[in-house]
């Protein structure tokens, strides 16, 4: 490794140079971005020590390959296990086998397309310095982190459709996602609260297996709210989420009745 090189070097067809640092160093910071997208996009949750140990993971297997070549097939295929399923498990601590597929599949396409627009670029330039591909990986990184925020912002702050199924019997109601809705079980599944008003056709019901969920607010800070494990939710799009827990509040959750669910935004999103 060496730190006098600006750039990577070609010295003939065929034939070049590679310095180690930057290439590290460049693989870095273009997987600290997707990871970044990876964790906004999923809403998975990581510290930005975990973040940089999965970016360092992922950019030290890359020189690893440089300085230990391995056949085609088994460099795919243990890019594939470990690049791709180890930088997550290491990163975002993923156990479900669907979940860490889900964040495979977007981690490879924000790898696409980051490695699409260098491509375009070094095909119009003759070759990209290291230093430009650092701060275009971080410019790029930045207006997709915008754009999918404001993607999702717009999509929260929409009032959806919701269509809540217990014991056979659905309610239609509107929700709205809130992100600052905190409320899970003590097992940790989140929480959706609906306006006990909006439920008068679940009435009839006995409450079999009610879940205390608890909650703090102002001037309360041991309360309880009684929840039920509905049997389904179905959300704008045709997403399902199978047996959610909604709890009821006695309590409009809304002005003017605009909306009579509060939609838990670790479900609401794919």
């Amino acid at each position: 490794m060496t730190n006098s090189a600006a750039r990577f070097r070609y010295n003939k067809p065929m034939h070049y140079t590679v310095y180690l640092d930057l290439l590290f160093l460049v693989n870095f910071t273009v997987d600290l971005w997707i990871l970044l997208l990876e964790q906004k996009l999923l809403r998975f949750s990581a510290s930005g020590f975990r973040l940089a140990l999965g970016a360092a993971f992922g950019s030290g297997w890359v020189c690893f390959l440089v300085l230990v070549p391995l056949p085609p097939f088994w460099e795919q295929a243990l890019s594939f296990v470990v690049a791709a399923a180890g930088i997550q498990w290491v990163t975002f601590s993923i156990h479900s086998g669907k979940t860490m597929a889900k964040s495979v599949a977007v981690f490879y396409f924000f790898a696409f397309l980051f490695g699409g627009i260098f491509s375009a670029v070094a095909e119009r330039t003759g070759g990209v310095p290291a230093s430009l591909l650092i701060s275009g990986g971080s410019l790029i990184g930045f207006a997709l982190l915008i754009g999918v925020s404001w993607f999702q912002e717009r999509r929260r702050a929409e009032v959806i459709s919701v269509e809540l199924t217990w014991n056979g019997v659905t309610l239609s109601v509107k929700g709205l996602v809130d992100t600052g809705n905190g409320l899970y079980t003590k097992e940790g599944k989140p929480v959706h609260v609906l306006d006990a008003s909006a439920a008068s056709p679940w009435k009839r019901f006995p409450l079999d297996g009610v879940v205390w969920v608890p909650y703090r607010s102002v001037g309360k800070e041991n309360g309880l709210l009684p929840a039920i494990v509905a049997d389904t939710m179905r959300l704008r799009g045709g997403r399902v989420v199978s047996r959610p827990v909604v709890a009821f509040s006695k309590y409009p959750v809304s002005e003017n009745n605009r909306y009579q669910i509060l939609i838990h935004s670790q479900e609401a999103l794919p």
